[in-house]
C-alpha cells in the first residue's frame, strides 16, 4: 500500500516527538541523579513536563497514523472486494446472456423444425389456388362491317392459376379442376386434364414457378372462351422439402 503525504508527515511528526521526549525525560533523569549523589536537593524542572507532554503528544500523533493506516487499509480492502463483486456480477451477467441465447437459438430451432414438418404436411396434402373467369367478351372488329368478332380458342381469355410454395421445395404435380359458377359438382368431380376441352375452356401450357423472396408461385395458364357463362379454375400443387 502506498502512504500518502498526511499519512508520511503524521508519522515523521509523532517519531520526531516521541524520540524527543525520551531524550529530555533521559537528560532530566541523570541531571537528578547527579544532583543526589552531590547531596544536593533534587529540582524539579520543567522540562519534566515538556517531555510528558511530548510522549503525549507522540502517543496520539502515532494512535492517529495507526488508525488512518487502519482505515486507509480497509478502503484498500473494500475496493478490492467492489473488484471482485463486480467482476463475479460481470460474470453472472454473461452466463445469463448465454443461457438467454441458447435458450432463443433452442426456441428459433424447435420453431424451424415444427415449420418444416408442417411444410411437408403441406406437401404432401397439396397447396390449393383458385380464380374466376368472366365470360368471355371480344370487342369490336375494325371490319367495315362494324359486327363484333366471336370469341373462339384462338382469341380466347388467357390467365394464370398460382399456389404459392416454400422456395427450398421442390415441385410435385400439379392437379387441375373446373366448373361452371352455378354447377352444382364438387372439386373431386371437376378435375380435368392438361389440354381437355371442358367447353369453351381448359388448362393449357406447362406449370411454371416464380421465385420471390422467401417463397415461390407454382402457376398453370387457363383459356376461357365461353362467351356465356363464368367458370372456375383451381390447381392444387404437391411438393417436397
Amino acid at each position: 500500500m502506498q502512504i500518502s503525504d498526511p499519512l508520511l508527515g503524521a508519522m515523521i511528526a509523532a517519531s520526531a516527538s516521541f524520540i524527543s521526549a525520551v531524550v529530555q525525560l533521559y537528560i532530566n533523569a541523570r541531571r537528578q541523579q547527579a544532583e543526589r549523589k552531590a547531596g544536593k536537593p533534587v529540582t524539579r524542572k520543567s522540562g519534566n513536563w515538556l517531555a510528558i507532554l511530548g510522549l503525549i503528544l507522540g502517543a496520539a500523533v502515532g494512535g492517529y497514523f495507526i488508525a488512518e493506516y487502519k482505515t486507509a487499509k480497509q478502503r484498500d480492502g473494500d475496493v478490492a472486494m467492489r473488484q471482485e463483486m463486480t467482476s463475479q456480477l460481470r460474470n453472472i451477467g454473461e452466463a445469463a446472456t448465454r443461457i438467454e441465447k441458447a435458450g432463443l437459438q433452442k426456441n428459433a430451432q424447435n420453431d424451424a423444425e415444427a415449420r418444416l414438418i408442417a411444410d411437408r404436411q403441406r406437401g404432401m396434402e397439396g397447396v390449393a389456388a383458385v380464380i374466376g373467369v368472366a365470360p368471355c367478351a371480344i370487342a369490336q372488329t375494325a371490319a367495315a362491317t362494324d359486327s363484333p368478332a366471336a370469341c373462339s380458342e384462338a382469341n380466347g381469355l388467357k390467365v394464370s392459376v398460382c399456389a404459392v410454395i416454400p422456395v427450398a421445395a421442390s415441385l410435385g404435380d400439379v392437379q387441375l379442376f373446373t366448373r361452371l359458377d352455378d354447377a352444382a359438382k364438387t372439386w373431386a368431380e371437376s378435375k380435368v386434364q392438361l389440354g381437355q376441352d371442358v367447353g369453351g375452356a381448359k388448362f393449357v401450357d406447362a406449370p411454371f414457378e416464380r421465385t420471390q423472396v422467401d417463397s415461390k408461385e407454382v402457376c398453370q395458364h387457363f383459356l376461357h372462351w365461353d362467351a356465356q357463362k363464368s367458370r372456375q379454375a383451381r390447381i392444387v400443387v404437391r411438393f417436397a422439402l
